[in-house]
């Protein structure tokens, strides 16, 4: 993996890492920062990220400074980074943060026999339908066979979780099976 690919895999994971703890309550930018700075320290040490330290630890280093905002550092960086290093893998990652996002829920993973109907979060329910996921993606974060996504909700709600698929440049989606509250669609590589 070369380093601007190691470097979004840390962004990518400790903003993530900070979002399930924005779950549990409201964090001030001094409580995001120590939790950035938290789970970046371990990573500075770390020798698989070793070709990596110096831009670690410059974040580490700025987000120990007063004032500063940690998490907009990282998320300008991620947005370059995927720019220039983006895998299928990542841009399935960033749709489905976007529809978790924008529809305000978290999405399940899933077997089709095994979705819970009722576990949603919020008023919808998304869940990736797939038997192994990360079969659905080769070593290099390639896409080699399609994925499915379920959405159950209104028609409104159906409505923007469909112009989210079908906005994503990276991925062809086909519908699969839908009716007034549940559509189906099944991703493809471009």
């Amino acid at each position: 993996m070369n380093q601007s690919q190691l470097l979004l895999d840390i962004s990518t994971h400790a903003l993530l890492h900070l979002e399930f703890k924005k779950l549990d309550k409201r964090l001030t930018l001094t409580e995001k920062n120590n939790l950035l700075v938290q789970y970046l320290k371990p990573v500075v040490k770390a020798s698989r990220y070793r070709t990596v330290r110096k831009s670690t630890k410059n974040w580490l280093l700025l987000g120990r400074q007063a004032g500063t905002n940690l998490e907009s550092i990282l998320v300008r960086n991620h947005e370059r980074l995927l720019q220039t290093c983006s895998t299928d893998l990542y841009r399935f990652v960033g749709l489905i943060r976007e529809v978790e996002s924008q529809l305000r829920t978290n999405a399940q993973y899933s077997l089709a026999h095994n979705i819970d109907l009722n576990a949603r979060y919020g008023k919808v329910l998304v869940c990736v339908v797939d038997e192994d996921l990360t079969s659905s993606f080769d070593d290099e974060g390639l896409m080699i066979k399609s994925t499915q996504i379920l959405f159950i909700g209104s028609s409104d709600h159906k409505d923007l979780f469909s112009n989210i698929i079908e906005r994503s440049g990276y991925f062809q989606s086909v519908v699969a099976y839908e009716d007034e509250n549940h559509l189906r669609v099944e991703l493809f590589r471009m």
